[in-house]
């Protein structure tokens, strides 16, 4: 598989948004690749497409197959692995996601940091509160609209 200036392109932008949403570049490759691809692959094929080894590319295959972002069939000894779309599930799990796992807990140590701190200290802290809080109320209503449009999806 030879790949055109704007697939190269879009297996980067592919890293990119996969990284950010906490995979690595190999899985963020693998599955931009696979996503392009008009045909099921191999591991042995995308070692080759991808210059990584088997190993490395098995690894990889295997987060993105528990995270059901590639799925595959097998034939005697071999699995064909293909993508499976999903970046809008991926994305909207974000905002739940920033909320719980770093909001919040930023939020209960900056009020702990508030309470032992002098005058001075206190309002830079109650600055950085106030604007978590203002974060936390936005990704709440994101996090409402995602749920709603959800509803409306399943109708």
């Amino acid at each position: 598989m030879r790949m055109r200036q704007e697939e190269r392109k879009f297996v980067e932008l592919v890293e990119r948004i996969m990284e950010r949403w906490g995979y690595d570049r190999t899985g963020g490759k693998i599955y931009g690749i696979l996503l392009l691809s008009n045909k099921p692959l191999t591991i042995s094929e995308l070692s080759k497409i991808t210059g990584l080894s088997r190993s490395s590319v098995s690894v990889a295959l295997s987060k993105l197959t528990r995270e059901y972002l590639v799925t595959y069939t097998k034939e005697k000894k071999t699995k064909y692995f293909y993508a499976v779309p999903a970046f809008l599930e991926k994305f909207l799990k974000q905002p739940k996601e920033i909320l719980e796992r770093e909001i919040k807990p930023l939020k209960e140590i900056v009020v702990k940091l508030a309470e032992k701190s002098n005058e001075e200290e206190k309002a830079r802290f109650e600055a950085i509160l106030s604007d978590l809080l203002t974060l936390e109320c936005v990704l709440k209503k994101i996090i409402e609209l995602e749920e709603k449009e959800s509803e409306c999806l399943k109708k």
